[in-house]
Protein backbone atom coordinates (compact mmCIF):
# COMPACT_ATOMS: atom_id res chain seq x y z
CA UNK A 1 0.00 0.00 0.00
CA UNK A 2 3.07 2.28 1.04
CA UNK A 3 4.51 1.72 -2.60
CA UNK A 4 1.38 2.79 -4.56
CA UNK A 5 0.28 5.65 -2.46
CA UNK A 6 3.90 6.82 -3.43
CA UNK A 7 3.75 5.96 -6.79
CA UNK A 8 0.46 8.03 -7.25
CA UNK A 9 1.92 11.16 -5.09
CA UNK A 10 4.76 10.27 -8.18
CA UNK A 11 2.94 10.15 -10.67
CA UNK A 12 0.29 13.03 -9.69
CA UNK A 13 4.16 15.17 -9.33
CA UNK A 14 5.16 13.64 -12.57
CA UNK A 15 1.51 15.34 -14.38
CA UNK A 16 1.66 18.19 -12.78
CA UNK A 17 5.58 18.45 -13.96
CA UNK A 18 4.99 17.69 -17.47
CA UNK A 19 2.04 20.85 -17.34
CA UNK A 20 4.32 22.93 -15.95
CA UNK A 21 7.31 22.06 -18.01
CA UNK A 22 4.74 22.83 -21.28
CA UNK A 23 3.61 25.74 -19.98
CA UNK A 24 7.31 26.85 -19.20
CA UNK A 25 8.39 25.95 -23.28
CA UNK A 26 5.41 27.99 -24.12
CA UNK A 27 6.56 30.95 -22.09
CA UNK A 28 9.82 30.62 -23.04
CA UNK A 29 8.61 30.31 -26.77
CA UNK A 30 7.19 33.59 -26.10
CA UNK A 31 10.17 35.39 -24.55
CA UNK A 32 12.07 34.25 -26.98
CA UNK A 33 9.89 36.46 -29.64
CA UNK A 34 9.61 39.30 -27.45
CA UNK A 35 13.07 39.22 -26.66
CA UNK A 36 13.65 39.16 -30.74
CA UNK A 37 11.06 42.09 -31.40
CA UNK A 38 12.40 43.85 -28.46
CA UNK A 39 15.98 43.37 -29.77
CA UNK A 40 14.74 44.35 -33.24
CA UNK A 41 13.62 47.72 -31.82
CA UNK A 42 16.70 48.42 -30.12
CA UNK A 43 18.86 47.44 -33.03
CA UNK A 44 17.00 49.58 -35.22
CA UNK A 45 17.10 52.33 -32.43
CA UNK A 46 21.13 51.67 -32.31
CA UNK A 47 21.17 52.46 -36.23
CA UNK A 48 19.08 55.24 -36.19
CA UNK A 49 21.70 56.70 -33.15
CA UNK A 50 24.83 54.87 -35.54
CA UNK A 51 23.65 56.96 -38.38
CA UNK A 52 22.70 59.98 -36.91
CA UNK A 53 24.94 60.08 -34.18
CA UNK A 54 28.07 59.64 -36.72
CA UNK A 55 27.28 62.03 -39.00
CA UNK A 56 26.29 64.59 -36.48
CA UNK A 57 29.94 63.82 -34.91
CA UNK A 58 31.39 63.97 -38.29
CA UNK A 59 29.40 67.68 -39.23
CA UNK A 60 30.80 68.97 -35.80
CA UNK A 61 34.52 67.67 -35.67
CA UNK A 62 34.78 69.76 -38.80
CA UNK A 63 33.40 72.69 -36.75
CA UNK A 64 34.02 72.07 -32.88
CA UNK A 65 34.32 69.46 -30.32
CA UNK A 66 31.29 68.90 -28.33
CA UNK A 67 31.35 69.61 -24.78
CA UNK A 68 28.96 69.01 -21.82
CA UNK A 69 29.21 72.10 -21.68
CA UNK A 70 27.12 72.90 -25.02
CA UNK A 71 23.15 73.10 -24.28
CA UNK A 72 20.50 71.22 -26.78
CA UNK A 73 18.35 73.62 -28.48
CA UNK A 74 15.00 73.83 -27.33
CA UNK A 75 13.63 70.65 -29.81
CA UNK A 76 16.58 68.83 -28.26
CA UNK A 77 15.69 69.54 -24.72
CA UNK A 78 11.75 68.40 -25.27
CA UNK A 79 12.88 65.08 -26.92
CA UNK A 80 15.15 64.62 -24.07
CA UNK A 81 12.68 65.78 -21.43
CA UNK A 82 9.76 62.96 -22.84
CA UNK A 83 12.51 60.19 -23.05
CA UNK A 84 13.32 61.11 -19.44
CA UNK A 85 9.61 60.99 -18.41
CA UNK A 86 8.99 58.34 -20.37
CA UNK A 87 11.84 56.34 -18.89
CA UNK A 88 11.20 57.10 -15.39
CA UNK A 89 7.06 56.26 -15.83
CA UNK A 90 7.98 52.53 -16.85
CA UNK A 91 10.86 52.36 -14.20
CA UNK A 92 7.86 53.26 -11.92
CA UNK A 93 5.11 50.95 -13.57
CA UNK A 94 7.57 47.69 -13.57
CA UNK A 95 9.87 48.34 -10.75
CA UNK A 96 12.70 48.73 -13.18
CA UNK A 97 16.37 49.47 -12.34
CA UNK A 98 17.42 49.45 -15.87
CA UNK A 99 14.77 51.77 -16.74
CA UNK A 100 15.67 53.99 -14.16
CA UNK A 101 19.42 53.60 -14.83
CA UNK A 102 18.50 54.77 -18.72
CA UNK A 103 16.41 57.85 -17.10
CA UNK A 104 19.02 59.13 -15.31
CA UNK A 105 21.14 58.88 -18.52
CA UNK A 106 19.32 60.24 -20.86
CA UNK A 107 18.87 63.08 -18.41
CA UNK A 108 22.10 64.47 -18.74
CA UNK A 109 23.90 62.13 -20.58
CA UNK A 110 25.00 63.00 -24.66
CA UNK A 111 22.87 60.46 -27.17
CA UNK A 112 26.27 58.58 -28.25
CA UNK A 113 26.70 57.96 -24.55
CA UNK A 114 22.78 56.51 -24.57
CA UNK A 115 23.60 54.82 -27.61
CA UNK A 116 26.29 53.12 -25.80
CA UNK A 117 23.80 52.12 -23.27
CA UNK A 118 21.49 50.88 -25.55
CA UNK A 119 23.88 48.60 -27.36
CA UNK A 120 25.07 47.67 -24.03
CA UNK A 121 21.71 46.62 -22.83
CA UNK A 122 20.86 44.75 -26.42
CA UNK A 123 24.53 42.44 -25.48
CA UNK A 124 23.21 41.88 -21.88
CA UNK A 125 19.76 40.67 -23.15
CA UNK A 126 21.89 38.69 -25.63
CA UNK A 127 23.45 37.06 -22.56
CA UNK A 128 20.57 36.92 -20.50
CA UNK A 129 18.74 34.54 -23.31
CA UNK A 130 21.81 32.61 -23.79
CA UNK A 131 21.96 31.58 -20.32
CA UNK A 132 17.94 31.41 -20.33
CA UNK A 133 18.52 29.30 -22.82
CA UNK A 134 21.20 27.04 -21.94
CA UNK A 135 19.28 26.45 -18.19
CA UNK A 136 16.20 25.62 -20.65
CA UNK A 137 18.19 23.18 -22.57
CA UNK A 138 19.74 21.77 -19.58
CA UNK A 139 16.68 21.84 -17.27
CA UNK A 140 14.61 20.02 -20.35
CA UNK A 141 17.13 17.34 -20.65
CA UNK A 142 17.96 16.60 -17.05
CA UNK A 143 14.00 16.90 -16.19
CA UNK A 144 13.03 14.43 -18.89
CA UNK A 145 15.76 12.11 -17.94
CA UNK A 146 14.92 11.78 -14.36
CA UNK A 147 11.30 11.66 -15.45
CA UNK A 148 12.33 8.56 -17.68
CA UNK A 149 14.40 7.31 -14.87
CA UNK A 150 11.36 7.74 -12.10
CA UNK A 151 8.88 5.65 -14.30
CA UNK A 152 10.98 2.95 -15.22
CA UNK A 153 11.95 2.22 -11.48
CA UNK A 154 8.46 2.76 -10.40
CA UNK A 155 7.60 0.37 -12.81
CA UNK A 156 9.98 -2.07 -11.83
CA UNK A 157 9.39 -1.88 -8.10
CA UNK A 158 5.54 -2.15 -8.97
CA UNK A 159 6.83 -5.60 -10.82
CA UNK A 160 8.65 -6.56 -7.98
CA UNK A 161 6.10 -5.71 -5.35
CA UNK A 162 4.23 -8.23 -7.33
CA UNK A 163 5.79 -10.59 -7.47
CA UNK A 164 6.95 -10.25 -3.77
CA UNK A 165 3.15 -10.44 -2.88
CA UNK A 166 2.40 -13.11 -5.01
CA UNK A 167 5.54 -15.53 -3.70
CA UNK A 168 4.47 -14.64 0.25
CA UNK A 169 0.62 -15.54 -0.69
CA UNK A 170 1.56 -18.95 -2.19
CA UNK A 171 4.53 -19.60 0.38
CA UNK A 172 1.56 -18.74 3.34
CA UNK A 173 -1.07 -21.23 1.24
CA UNK A 174 1.85 -23.87 0.66
CA UNK A 175 2.53 -23.63 4.48
CA UNK A 176 -1.02 -23.82 5.56
CA UNK A 177 -1.20 -26.87 3.11
CA UNK A 178 1.75 -28.67 4.88
CA UNK A 179 0.63 -28.01 8.00
CA UNK A 180 -3.02 -29.66 7.05
CA UNK A 181 -0.92 -32.08 5.37
CA UNK A 182 1.48 -33.62 8.64
CA UNK A 183 -1.94 -32.96 10.52
CA UNK A 184 -3.91 -35.72 8.21
CA UNK A 185 -0.64 -37.88 8.13
CA UNK A 186 -0.89 -37.45 12.24
CA UNK A 187 -4.58 -38.61 12.44
CA UNK A 188 -3.31 -41.56 9.81
CA UNK A 189 -0.38 -42.49 12.10
CA UNK A 190 -3.39 -41.61 15.28
CA UNK A 191 -5.55 -44.31 13.71
CA UNK A 192 -3.54 -46.71 12.61
CA UNK A 193 -2.01 -47.37 15.99
CA UNK A 194 -5.84 -47.78 17.74
CA UNK A 195 -6.84 -50.12 15.14
CA UNK A 196 -3.29 -52.24 16.11
CA UNK A 197 -4.23 -52.04 19.45
CA UNK A 198 -8.20 -53.23 18.74
CA UNK A 199 -6.45 -55.90 16.44
CA UNK A 200 -4.20 -56.63 19.17
CA UNK A 201 -6.90 -57.21 21.31
CA UNK A 202 -9.21 -58.97 19.29
CA UNK A 203 -6.31 -61.61 18.34
CA UNK A 204 -5.68 -62.23 22.25
CA UNK A 205 -9.32 -62.76 22.71
CA UNK A 206 -9.41 -64.75 19.53
CA UNK A 207 -7.05 -66.59 20.48
CA UNK A 208 -8.10 -67.37 24.00
CA UNK A 209 -11.34 -68.33 23.47
CA UNK A 210 -10.49 -70.47 20.80
CA UNK A 211 -8.08 -72.53 22.73
CA UNK A 212 -10.84 -72.83 25.78
CA UNK A 213 -13.45 -74.13 22.34
CA UNK A 214 -10.85 -76.06 21.22
CA UNK A 215 -9.88 -77.53 24.31
CA UNK A 216 -13.33 -78.34 25.55
CA UNK A 217 -14.50 -79.71 22.52
CA UNK A 218 -11.29 -82.28 22.83
CA UNK A 219 -12.56 -83.13 26.38
CA UNK A 220 -15.97 -83.86 25.19
CA UNK A 221 -15.06 -86.12 22.54
CA UNK A 222 -12.22 -87.33 25.20
CA UNK A 223 -15.65 -87.72 27.35
CA UNK A 224 -18.17 -89.36 24.95
CA UNK A 225 -15.33 -91.93 24.12
CA UNK A 226 -14.74 -93.08 27.53
CA UNK A 227 -18.25 -93.19 28.01
CA UNK A 228 -19.02 -95.16 24.72
CA UNK A 229 -16.02 -97.32 25.62
CA UNK A 230 -17.35 -97.95 28.67
CA UNK A 231 -21.21 -98.28 28.45
CA UNK A 232 -20.87 -100.10 25.31
CA UNK A 233 -18.55 -102.86 27.22
CA UNK A 234 -21.31 -102.86 30.02
CA UNK A 235 -23.82 -103.56 27.39
CA UNK A 236 -22.18 -106.37 25.95
CA UNK A 237 -21.36 -107.80 29.32
CA UNK A 238 -24.56 -107.06 31.01
CA UNK A 239 -26.39 -108.94 27.39
CA UNK A 240 -24.06 -112.17 28.64
CA UNK A 241 -25.00 -112.58 31.87
CA UNK A 242 -28.65 -112.39 30.86
CA UNK A 243 -28.18 -115.52 28.55
CA UNK A 244 -26.53 -117.11 31.40
CA UNK A 245 -29.08 -116.44 34.07
CA UNK A 246 -32.58 -115.81 32.62
CA UNK A 247 -34.46 -115.59 35.59
CA UNK A 248 -32.38 -112.09 37.48
CA UNK A 249 -33.93 -108.71 36.97
CA UNK A 250 -32.37 -107.73 33.35
CA UNK A 251 -30.64 -103.89 33.97
CA UNK A 252 -28.90 -103.44 30.75
CA UNK A 253 -31.31 -101.78 29.12
CA UNK A 254 -31.69 -98.74 31.66
CA UNK A 255 -27.86 -98.76 31.58
CA UNK A 256 -28.03 -98.74 27.77
CA UNK A 257 -31.23 -95.60 27.70
CA UNK A 258 -28.90 -93.60 30.17
CA UNK A 259 -25.80 -93.85 28.10
CA UNK A 260 -27.57 -92.86 24.92
CA UNK A 261 -28.86 -89.72 26.79
CA UNK A 262 -25.42 -88.67 28.37
CA UNK A 263 -23.52 -89.42 25.17
CA UNK A 264 -26.39 -87.27 22.91
CA UNK A 265 -25.86 -84.44 25.57
CA UNK A 266 -22.22 -84.45 25.15
CA UNK A 267 -22.32 -84.90 21.24
CA UNK A 268 -24.40 -81.71 21.48
CA UNK A 269 -22.01 -80.19 23.74
CA UNK A 270 -18.91 -81.07 21.07
CA UNK A 271 -20.90 -79.25 18.33
CA UNK A 272 -21.66 -76.57 20.03
CA UNK A 273 -18.19 -76.16 21.30
CA UNK A 274 -16.94 -76.71 17.42
CA UNK A 275 -19.19 -74.12 15.95
CA UNK A 276 -18.17 -71.73 18.57
CA UNK A 277 -14.76 -72.57 17.80
CA UNK A 278 -15.40 -71.92 13.79
CA UNK A 279 -17.52 -68.97 14.25
CA UNK A 280 -14.46 -67.60 15.85
CA UNK A 281 -12.13 -68.59 13.40
CA UNK A 282 -14.00 -66.97 10.31
CA UNK A 283 -14.53 -63.93 12.77
CA UNK A 284 -10.88 -63.48 13.62
CA UNK A 285 -10.36 -64.42 9.73
CA UNK A 286 -12.52 -61.24 9.02
CA UNK A 287 -10.95 -59.01 11.00
CA UNK A 288 -7.44 -59.99 10.49
CA UNK A 289 -8.41 -59.06 6.69
CA UNK A 290 -10.28 -56.16 7.77
CA UNK A 291 -7.09 -55.21 9.50
CA UNK A 292 -4.55 -55.76 6.78
CA UNK A 293 -6.83 -53.75 4.12
CA UNK A 294 -7.02 -50.83 6.50
CA UNK A 295 -2.97 -51.31 7.21
CA UNK A 296 -2.61 -51.06 3.32
CA UNK A 297 -5.27 -47.72 2.94
CA UNK A 298 -3.24 -46.22 5.63
CA UNK A 299 -0.08 -46.90 4.47
CA UNK A 300 -0.64 -45.66 0.93
CA UNK A 301 -2.33 -42.47 2.06
CA UNK A 302 0.25 -41.77 4.39
CA UNK A 303 3.37 -42.27 1.54
CA UNK A 304 0.96 -39.48 -0.68
CA UNK A 305 -0.16 -37.41 1.98
CA UNK A 306 3.85 -37.23 3.16
CA UNK A 307 5.05 -37.09 -0.73
CA UNK A 308 2.74 -34.08 -1.43
CA UNK A 309 4.29 -32.28 1.71
CA UNK A 310 7.72 -32.91 0.45
CA UNK A 311 7.19 -31.71 -2.72
CA UNK A 312 5.06 -28.28 -0.96
CA UNK A 313 8.14 -27.82 1.00
CA UNK A 314 10.18 -27.94 -1.74
CA UNK A 315 8.43 -25.15 -3.36
CA UNK A 316 8.32 -23.15 -0.20
CA UNK A 317 12.17 -23.23 -0.28
CA UNK A 318 12.39 -22.48 -3.67
CA UNK A 319 9.95 -19.65 -3.15
CA UNK A 320 11.98 -18.42 -0.05
CA UNK A 321 14.72 -17.95 -2.01
CA UNK A 322 13.13 -15.75 -4.89
CA UNK A 323 11.68 -13.93 -2.14
CA UNK A 324 14.74 -12.35 -0.56
CA UNK A 325 16.21 -12.13 -4.13
CA UNK A 326 13.13 -9.91 -5.26
CA UNK A 327 13.74 -7.57 -1.81
CA UNK A 328 16.94 -7.50 -2.17
CA UNK A 329 16.12 -6.21 -5.54
CA UNK A 330 13.65 -4.18 -4.51
CA UNK A 331 15.40 -2.40 -1.98
CA UNK A 332 17.89 -1.41 -4.06
CA UNK A 333 15.51 0.22 -7.05
CA UNK A 334 14.22 1.79 -3.86
CA UNK A 335 17.35 3.65 -3.26
CA UNK A 336 17.87 4.33 -6.57
CA UNK A 337 14.53 5.99 -6.93
CA UNK A 338 15.70 7.82 -3.85
CA UNK A 339 18.30 9.01 -5.25
CA UNK A 340 16.60 10.23 -8.72
CA UNK A 341 13.81 11.98 -6.31
CA UNK A 342 16.36 13.37 -4.41
CA UNK A 343 17.60 15.04 -7.67
CA UNK A 344 14.99 16.53 -9.24
CA UNK A 345 14.38 17.73 -5.43
CA UNK A 346 17.66 19.84 -6.78
CA UNK A 347 16.58 20.85 -10.17
CA UNK A 348 13.52 22.79 -8.93
CA UNK A 349 14.47 25.68 -7.60
CA UNK A 350 16.61 26.33 -10.85
CA UNK A 351 14.42 24.81 -13.12
CA UNK A 352 11.04 25.85 -12.04
CA UNK A 353 10.12 29.96 -12.03
CA UNK A 354 7.06 30.70 -9.23
CA UNK A 355 7.85 34.18 -9.10
CA UNK A 356 5.50 35.63 -11.32
CA UNK A 357 3.02 33.88 -13.84
CA UNK A 358 3.48 33.39 -17.72
CA UNK A 359 0.20 35.82 -18.65
CA UNK A 360 1.87 38.79 -15.72
CA UNK A 361 5.79 38.13 -17.60
CA UNK A 362 3.71 38.29 -20.94
CA UNK A 363 1.97 41.47 -20.32
CA UNK A 364 5.02 43.61 -18.27
CA UNK A 365 7.13 42.47 -21.60
CA UNK A 366 4.87 44.22 -24.23
CA UNK A 367 4.52 47.30 -21.72
CA UNK A 368 8.27 47.31 -21.50
CA UNK A 369 9.20 46.87 -25.80
CA UNK A 370 6.15 49.25 -26.31
CA UNK A 371 7.69 51.89 -24.29
CA UNK A 372 11.36 51.14 -25.36
CA UNK A 373 9.60 51.71 -28.95
CA UNK A 374 8.53 54.83 -28.14
CA UNK A 375 11.61 55.73 -26.46
CA UNK A 376 13.48 55.40 -29.43
CA UNK A 377 11.11 57.22 -31.76
CA UNK A 378 11.46 60.04 -29.26
CA UNK A 379 15.26 59.83 -29.84
CA UNK A 380 15.15 59.41 -33.49
CA UNK A 381 12.91 62.55 -33.55
CA UNK A 382 15.82 64.40 -31.45
CA UNK A 383 18.66 62.96 -33.24
CA UNK A 384 17.32 64.76 -36.60
CA UNK A 385 16.71 67.67 -34.93
CA UNK A 386 20.17 67.88 -33.42
CA UNK A 387 21.88 66.93 -36.95
CA UNK A 388 19.38 69.89 -38.74
CA UNK A 389 21.01 72.18 -36.24
CA UNK A 390 23.99 71.48 -36.73
CA UNK A 391 23.87 71.50 -40.45
CA UNK A 392 22.63 75.07 -40.16
CA UNK A 393 25.43 76.45 -37.97
CA UNK A 394 27.41 75.28 -40.66
CA UNK A 395 25.42 76.80 -43.31
CA UNK A 396 26.30 79.73 -40.65
CA UNK A 397 29.37 80.05 -40.28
Amino acid sequence: METKSSKAADEEYAGTMKTECEAKATEWAERQKSATAEMGAIDKASEILVSGVTAFAEVSSKIRRWSPDDSDDDATDVARTKVVSLLTQLSKDHHSFVFEQLASAAASDPFVKIRGLIEDMIAKLLKEAEEEATQKAFCDKEMGASKKSQEEKMMKLDKLQTRIDGASTTIAELTEAIKTLEGEVAEIDKAQSEATAIRTTEHEEYAKASKDFRDSAEAVAKAIEVLKNFYEGSFIQVSAKTTLKSKQPEMGGAKSDTASVIISVLEMSEEDFTTLLAESEATEDEAAKAFEKLNGENKVSKVSKETESKGKASEVKSLTVQLSHSKEDHASVSTELDAVNSYVDKLRPQCEEKAMSYEEKKAKREAEIAGLKEALEILSGGMALVQTGSLRGIRRA
